[in-house]
């Protein structure tokens, strides 16, 4: 009889997976392990909460643990926006503590002191957009084969988000340009997405012109089971005088100091939960009043804009 997925993983991430008290593990993870394991391409597509993440990082944890050299980072996790690198951090950090193995953040607010210790001595799993990755090719350009020749692996979350995009071109771009300096024919990729209608074009963006050869995974898991979510946030009534914000970089859900900033009355990390949350669903949010859906769709325009993604928030008057 073969060994289960889970009696596949390492003693280490099977751990961590008593500890979380898990019964079982999903059937995307069930799915995707294997295929992680065996090395190569692979899509994984399932429900929002159904469990993505771990099904990728799960199986490439035990792949890092069996390797003897661990000298440079040994996966790269690209995510499009800073607020989903934030929360997979915190996703992530007892994974990775619990398999002694470093995770870094990679973003335009994260300090250059942690980013120069991570280029001193890299290694484990760094996090990072692909913006602050084509800043590192350009301005550490001779580092690329001391930081990356090692990778085990690049996971792309969010793929639908750079299908057929120009950010997509980019980041395709940038995968290449590491392979070829690091020496290497190809470095493994995994794409992880909630919203895939076609597995074959996406299997195509991942690995252009070579799409035939992606493993394609699909969960039949149910979400998480959450029907309602109710969230509180902070606001504050602008000062008088005060001039609204024009830019909204930050979009750091663990900034706790900013937990009042707002733009035209709508705090920051409210804005932010609803970009990250809503964006690539179909969705139907009541403003309140027609001033305020006239807000919302301005502010999430905006941030559409600065993420180089096309706009998919529209204000619609009954």
């Amino acid at each position: 009889m073969p060994p289960s997925a889970f009696d596949r993983l390492s003693p280490e991430v099977q751990r961590w997976v008593w500890q979380q008290k898990w019964q079982r593990l999903r059937d995307v993870q069930e799915k995707a392990i294997p295929a992680v394991l065996r090395g190569g391409d692979v899509v994984i597509s399932a429900k929002t909460a159904a469990g993505k993440t771990e099904a990728a990082m799960l199986p490439l944890l035990t792949r890092v643990l069996a390797k003897d050299n661990r000298d440079g980072f040994s996966v790269l996790y690209v995510s499009p926006l800073k607020a989903l690198i934030n929360d997979q951090f915190r996703r992530l950090e007892s994974l990775c503590e619990a398999c002694d193995i470093q995770l870094h953040k990679w973003h335009g607010d994260v300090s250059s002191d942690a980013k120069a210790r991570a280029r001193k001595r890299p290694s484990g799993i760094v996090l990072i957009t692909p913006e602050s990755l084509e800043a590192l090719l350009v301005r550490r350009g001779r580092e690329v084969r001391f930081l990356f020749s090692s990778l085990d692996a690049v996971v792309i979350d969010e793929l639908h988000a750079f299908i057929g995009s120009e950010r997509g071109m980019q980041l395709q771009s940038i995968l290449k340009r590491i392979e070829i300096a690091c020496g290497r024919d190809r470095i493994d990729r995994i794409g992880l997405s909630a919203t895939l209608g076609d597995m074959n074009l996406a299997a195509d963006a991942l690995r252009p012109a070579e799409g035939a050869l992606v493993t394609q995974i699909h969960g039949e898991d149910e979400s998480n089971g959450v029907k309602l979510q109710i969230r509180g946030y902070y606001t504050r009534e602008p000062k008088s005088g005060a001039v609204a914000r024009e830019s909204d970089d930050d979009l750091d859900d663990s900034e706790t100091e900013n937990d009042d900033a707002e733009v035209h009355g709508i705090p920051d990390r409210l804005a932010s939960d609803v970009f990250r949350l809503l964006r690539g669903k179909r969705n139907l949010m009541f403003g309140g009043s027609r001033q305020r859906v006239e807000l919302f769709a301005d502010r999430l325009r905006r941030m559409c804009e600065e993420h180089r993604v096309p706009n998919e928030f529209f204000p619609h008057h009954g």
